[in-house]
């Protein structure tokens, strides 16, 4: 279980806060479920829900396919938006790396069968994530650095980069203080009108 406060800074929007919630269920030594959700103050909202399965597991690493689907709200521009990612990744002691593909649904509120102008099909956006931590995950603290197109409750193009740095501190039964900071595309709905903003986090990690 995982929960984080995040504040975030742009021109276009100025100030905003935000708090997420994600549950991790895992149904078999190789297969897990996860269901996250997330409001901001701007009176947004987004629900997450991802399964990943591991293909191989060696002394060098592990391959594994995972599969997303999020929603996210946008009442006051009376737009809501489906997305669907399915991505394959690679992760050792030190390194992950994912890709995969994305598809983009946005849509009036409420919803048109129909269409209309207002609708807008994004097929087959390229998803990357790259990150590095300095210590394995065993370690009880770690600093890491992160470059992605993805984020918990937000899918970019794959030419709007998310650039972050991230690290944890164990505090012992099965307690984990998490904190990041980052630069992220502008605008809503990949209408960016400034190159960056930033946002800082900091949330708890919760392992029974």
């Amino acid at each position: 279980m995982r929960t984080y406060g995040e504040y975030d800074y742009t021109r276009t929007s100025g100030s905003s806060a935000s708090w997420a919630f994600l549950g991790d269920y895992q149904l078999a030594n190789n297969f897990n479920i996860g269901l996250g959700y997330q409001v901001t103050t701007l009176g947004r909202h987004a629900i997450n829900l991802q399964w990943q399965v591991k293909l191989l597991q060696a002394q060098c690493g592990t391959l594994y396919l995972e599969n997303r689907y999020l929603y996210r709200l946008f009442p006051n521009y009376k737009l809501q938006e489906f997305n669907a990612l399915v991505d394959l990744g690679w992760r050792n002691r030190h390194f992950n790396f994912q890709l995969g593909l994305a598809n983009r649904y946005t849509a009036p509120i409420p919803l048109r069968l129909n269409g209309g102008m207002e609708t807008v099909f994004e097929p087959m956006n390229v998803t990357f994530c790259v990150e590095g931590n300095l210590f394995d995950q065993q370690h009880p603290w770690n600093l890491g650095a992160r470059v992605s197109n993805y984020r918990d409750f937000v899918i970019e193009r794959f030419t709007l980069f998310f650039y972050s740095i991230n690290g944890y501190y164990d505090f012992g039964n099965g307690l984990r203080l998490t904190a990041e900071a980052g630069l992220h595309p502008c605008g809503v709905l990949n209408l960016s009108s400034q190159y960056n903003g930033w946002y800082g986090n900091v949330g708890l990690i919760w392992k029974p």
